[in-house]
């Protein structure tokens, strides 16, 4: 023991405590100044690769027209008495957006006419405002927007488009932050009193989890300015983070009050305690980064954002368990049982208990008992199989809520497909897009879009006027007097530019719909038409080459885990076959949790009660994001609870006994520790954004199932039907695997 590299580095961390102390009480205080301004580099959705076909075409369209259509604002304006058809209706909304004439980017209004733009009930009209840069508006900037839209006298005004979305989730996400800390906190130290039964005890974790959420954002907000980091890595990361932490903070003052109990002074208490649960916790943690690292072979910004996030809050969160922690109970000693709330009994960990029970009535039935909880994980997966997957939008929302104004309004005046519409980029090689023989292809090019029966909607430089032939389109853009008109210089800036121009395809069905997904598929098939190269962009191209990519990464993100979840535990546990098992377990509880997901918010099952719409599927990025954070999480109990029975087994060589004694002695703690996990978890059930209510139930009920019924029964019963087999480990892999 003395030689253990942990026991050595406990030892280290109480001879200089109070630096360690120190050092992190600077750095967490020198977070603070830098609050008010975290969320600031967080500006997009993150659901698009980068790499695609479609991502490339976008970004050659943005450089070749000189804006990037996502800075896009759309201003929505509707009066119960007045009607679009009277001048008024126009002149309102024009004197709405006449500040923006100090407005210091350059930019491009287009005002709605009688055929576009306008509702069919003539009640409601929308502009648009073009923002001339391929860079995201600014804060300052955007603030400036903002106040230059005026609301006219008797009108109602709606405001839309991606950075309105962005700054929805933003503050949205800060809301629900905060109702979640006023449900999670209180129930958190109270789980703590009833575990620990003193107040020092209770809150020490608590207030550990505000220093590492506060590093966690800080690190964050800096990585930010570098990295564009999806909308959602805030959340989901401190999430990560707070569990992480309140987890470990239970295992190591769990282990360091038995070591206090059983008459050890403070220094060889510590020491102790950093050789067992400070080792479990440091392979702990580094089998959730290695889960979540997974998520960098995929090139979508919202699986790096949630990567990097992941990844920064299980270090923070390990770090301060095993250097801070230790450093404060080196402090504490035996005060960190003052301010009782009850008695505790001296031999209360020695005593039986119902762990006892349970882990012997698993033991000596394990067949029965692996059986009956295996029928019960695969039924609870079952509606899995009937999953479907998509991409989340403006739905995230629940109906009626602020994010979701514009978008209702829209869908019920408009067709609401078409603010993600296929952006077909057409490019001449060898001539200007407004030569004749151009002109002329792409009028046959849109008339045979437009016989499409799938597409409802054809835009173009061609499609403006159908009473216009093939010349007469010609003539437009080349006759002076035509060619110099405001309307004609307005649709040529917005859309064509030397050799490129681009046709706006609106599909007939929603975005994440099949029907659409094969459109892109027939489309994506055209890339030549008479001389004119194609090429697809827009949501519903990007949506499908998500979606592919992730088909495409995800069994190579599998085998990361695997492999690396493998040689993990292969180091802490000296087994060649528990490892393997551990696997199987973490995938039998995310089995459950997917089938729970299908059930509530692709079926919609409490979804009044939750306060969502259901969007009919589940996010693809969010069951990957779950897998990796979960096969991380749940090796977090396994860890702990495999640690405590194999510590027992090299002293007793006896596999029953040992695994009764892992159960007995860290049922408890894990069980507690689950609670507030599902508590913190669930707490985010009241979230209005529905990625982070999903990720939470997610957890929940995955965390709810590896802590009652695949750690306390699952896995007593299948080691003890492997008996000898658990600690099986070949001669010569036991000689050159390192020992900690």
């Amino acid at each position: 023991m003395e030689n253990a590299k942990f026991y050595r580095l406990g030892k280290f961390i109480y001879r200089f405590r109070w630096v360690v102390i120190i050092l992190w009480a600077l750095g967490i205080l020198s977070c603070i100044p830098f609050l008010p301004k975290l969320i600031t580099p967080f500006k997009t959705t993150g659901f698009v690769d980068e790499h695609s076909s479609s991502a490339a075409a976008e970004q050659y369209l943005n450089k070749e027209l000189g804006y990037d259509n996502k800075n896009n604002i759309l201003v929505m304006y509707h009066s119960s008495k007045l009607l679009t058809t009277n001048p008024l209706f126009l002149k309102k909304i024009k004197q709405s957006l006449a500040d923006l004439e100090d407005f210091p980017l350059k930019h491009e209004i287009i005002f709605p006419d009688k055929k576009q733009q306008t509702s069919k009930d003539k009640h409601t009209a929308y502009a648009v405002i073009m923002i001339k840069s391929n860079k995201p508006i600014s804060d300052n900037l955007f603030a400036q927007l903002k106040s230059s839209i005026k609301t006219p006298a008797h009108m109602t005004v709606r405001t839309g488009g991606e950075p309105f979305f962005v700054e929805s989730v933003n503050k949205q996400t800060q809301v629900d932050l905060y109702k979640a800390d006023i449900i999670a906190t209180p129930v958190a130290i109270i789980t703590l009193l009833f575990v620990f039964g003193s107040l020092v005890a209770a809150v020490l974790p608590i207030i550990l989890g505000g220093g590492c959420a506060l590093i966690i954002l800080t690190n964050l907000f800096f990585i930010g300015h570098y990295f564009t980091l999806s909308i959602f890595t805030l959340n989901i990361a401190l999430l990560l983070g707070l569990c992480l932490s309140l987890d470990y903070a239970l295992f190591v003052i769990n282990r360091f009050r038995d070591e206090i109990n059983n008459g050890l002074d403070t220094i060889e208490a510590i020491a102790i305690t950093q050789a067992r649960a400070g080792k479990a916790i440091f392979f702990s943690g580094l089998a959730v980064f290695a889960s979540l690292s997974a998520l960098f072979l995929f090139p979508i910004n919202i699986l790096f954002s949630i990567a990097v996030g992941g990844g920064v809050a299980v270090l923070i969160a390990m770090l301060m368990a095993i250097s801070l922690l230790p450093a404060i109970l080196s402090v504490l000693d035996s005060k960190i049982n003052w301010l009782s709330v009850r008695k505790r009994k001296k031999n209360e960990e020695n005593s039986f208990s119902i762990w006892h029970w349970i882990a012997e009535k698993v033991v000596h039935r394990p067949l029965i008992s692996f059986i009956s909880v295996l029928i019960l994980l695969l039924l609870l997966g079952y509606p899995f199989l009937n999953a479907k997957f998509g991409l989340s939008d403006y739905k995230i929302f629940p109906e009626k809520s602020a994010g979701r104004e514009f978008y209702d309004t829209y869908a019920e005046k408009f067709n609401i497909n078409e603010l993600t519409p296929i952006l077909m980029i057409v490019q001449s090689p060898s001539s200007p897009i407004l030569s004749k023989n151009n002109i002329y292809h792409l009028y046959d090019l849109a008339q045979k879009l437009k016989k499409n029966p799938d597409i409802k909607k054809v835009n173009s430089i061609v499609t403006g006027n159908s009473d216009l032939t093939k010349k007469q389109y010609y003539d437009l853009y080349h006759l002076k007097q035509s060619r110099d008109s405001d309307e004609v210089k307005k649709l040529l800036s917005t859309t064509t530019h030397n050799h490129v121009t681009v046709i706006t395809i609106v599909s007939k069905y929603p975005v994440n719909s099949p029907e659409t997904k094969e459109l892109i598929t027939k489309l994506q098939q055209i890339k030549k038409f008479k001389g004119l190269n194609l090429q697809l962009a827009g949501k519903p191209a990007s949506n499908k080459e998500v979606l592919g990519t992730i088909y495409r990464v995800l069994p190579y993100a599998i085998l990361w885990i695997m492999v690396f979840s493998y040689l993990i535990l292969l180091l802490l546990l000296r087994s060649l076959f528990l490892p393997f098992k551990a696997i199987l377990m973490n995938l039998l509880s995310l089995s459950a949790c997917y089938g729970a997901l299908v059930l509530v918010f692709q079926d919609g099952y409490l979804s009044h009660l939750l306060n969502f719409q259901p969007q009919g599927f589940l996010d693809i990025s969010l069951l990957v994001i779950i897998f990796c954070a979960l096969f991380g999480f749940s090796m977090d109990y396994e860890v702990f609870l495999l640690s405590r029975i194999k510590e027992s087994y090299e002293s007793t060589r006896s596999n029953t006994k040992s695994i009764i004694f892992g159960i007995e002695k860290s049922s408890r703690i894990i069980t507690s520790a689950a609670l507030i996990v599902i508590v913190l978890c669930s707490s985010f059930l009241v979230a209005d954004v529905l990625m982070v209510k999903a990720f939470g139930l997610g957890i929940a009920v995955a965390i709810f199932v590896d802590a009652f019924l695949i750690r306390t029964i699952l896995v007593p019963a299948t080691m003890a039907l492997l008996e000898s087999w658990n600690w099986y480990l070949p001669k010569f892999l036991d000689k050159i695997l390192p020992k900690f």
